[in-house]
Parts: structure tokens; C-alpha cells; sequence
């Protein structure tokens, strides 16, 4: 139980041949297996304090390191979320134009990010706005898709493994229980990194520019909840 082949017959699963939950194979053909971490080190750490669970009621003492949390650390977990990955951003000018560079790296995650429940996604927005607080026009780059919910349009990407219905044809759909197939899938595997560019036109007037960007997780599209 200590080992993560315990986690795959509800971590790995297909529904009419297309794989659904994936986060098990996802670690196996990661860094993370080939340097001994298991899912349990992760999901379920040791607070390296607890030496028995059960004192006085048939406990044994323990190396505390040997005793897993319960806490099951995921996607309801904020403070996990919030480290699952990094985002790097550089601006410069170029000519009369602003370009922008977003690197995500998932630089924790044993798996893809995100994994398993095929709803999940992750939504890049890029700004870049005058000393006025106008927004830059986009001149080049990537856009969110339409199924992006409130951020379809932005500058920016998305990232997700998305099902399309067999019968229907629609995409995405989260009900894998019906024939699926895997329409597209960009998510981010461990240790790896994603780069995107975008150009914006100059301020009219000339003067300062502010880029923000934001990284959004979302637990399912917005048109399905």
C-alpha cells in the first residue's frame, strides 16, 4: 500500500477504449518513478511527528516517517494547487511592438497537469494595457478557446484533455460514461514546460506598458456546470 500501483485501479481506467483516468501511467513514464516517489509521498505525507496512531489501545511506535496522512492533497487543496506549477514571464519591445513569453512548467505534479477527471482544465490570460489602463490591442499569439467560458477570446491558451461525444459530436463533454473520443490533448507532463508567445500593438501615444498574466484552474468547463 505504501507503493503507487496501489493507487491505479481507480486512477487508470478506460471507457469504450479511450482512456479516461490517466494520472498512474502519466507517473510511470515520469522522472518521479525513476527517482523512487511514489504517490503516497505526495498526496499522503508524513507529518514526521505522529510516532503511533493508536497509544494505549494495541499501537505500535512507528518511524513517523513510515506513517502516511490521510489528507488525500489534490485539487480541493489550495495551498497544493498553488505549487503544482511555476509561470515565468518576460516582455520586451520589438520594433513598435510588445511581445510577451509565457513559460509554465510543471514543476511538481507526478502527472500531468491537470489529470485524471477530464473536466479539469487550466486557463492562460495575457494582458497588456497603456499607462491609461487601456487595453493593447493583440497583434499575434493564441487566443482561449470558445469552450473557455468567460475567457473565450482572451489572449491566452488553455489547457485540458478534451472529450468529444461519438454520437453527438459534441465537445468538450465530461460524460465519459457514454462513448468518448479524445478530441485534443495539451496538458503539461511532469518536469515539462509549455511556451507561448503573443505581440500586442504599441500605445497610441506611446508611454508605459503593464503585462499581467493569470493561470486559472478550473474543476470543469463553465457551460457543463
Amino acid at each position: 500500500i505504501e507503493e503507487s500501483a496501489f493507487c491505479a485501479p481507480c486512477h487508470q481506467f478506460s471507457m469504450w477504449g479511450t482512456p479516461i483516468y490517466e494520472s498512474y501511467r502519466e507517473w510511470l513514464e515520469s522522472p518521479y518513478r525513476a527517482m523512487g516517489v511514489e504517490c503516497q509521498d505526495c498526496h499522503m505525507p508524513s507529518d514526521m511527528e505522529m510516532t503511533n496512531v493508536a497509544p494505549g489501545k494495541g499501537g505500535v511506535e512507528r518511524d513517523p516517517a513510515t506513517i502516511h496522512a490521510h489528507l488525500q492533497l489534490g485539487a480541493a487543496d489550495e495551498d497544493f494547487l498553488r505549487n503544482t506549477v511555476s509561470m515565468t514571464v518576460s516582455a520586451r519591445q520589438v520594433g513598435p511592438s510588445v511581445e510577451v513569453d509565457v513559460a509554465i512548467t510543471n514543476t511538481q505534479a507526478g502527472h500531468h497537469v491537470p489529470t485524471d477527471f477530464p473536466g479539469r482544465h487550466m486557463i492562460l490570460t495575457v494582458e497588456a494595457r497603456d499607462g491609461e489602463g487601456g487595453a493593447l490591442t493583440q497583434e499575434s499569439g493564441p487566443v482561449v478557446p470558445a469552450w473557455g467560458g468567460a475567457q473565450a477570446g482572451l489572449p491566452g491558451k488553455a489547457f485540458a484533455k478534451v472529450l468529444r461525444d461519438a454520437v453527438s459530436g459534441e465537445a468538450p463533454v465530461v460524460s465519459y460514461w457514454k462513448q468518448t473520443l479524445i478530441e485534443s490533448d495539451n496538458r503539461i507532463a511532469a518536469m515539462e514546460s509549455d511556451v507561448s508567445a503573443y505581440g500586442f500593438a504599441p500605445p497610441a501615444g506611446g508611454g508605459s506598458v503593464t503585462v499581467t498574466t493569470e493561470l486559472r484552474f478550473r474543476r470543469a468547463f463553465q457551460d457543463v456546470m
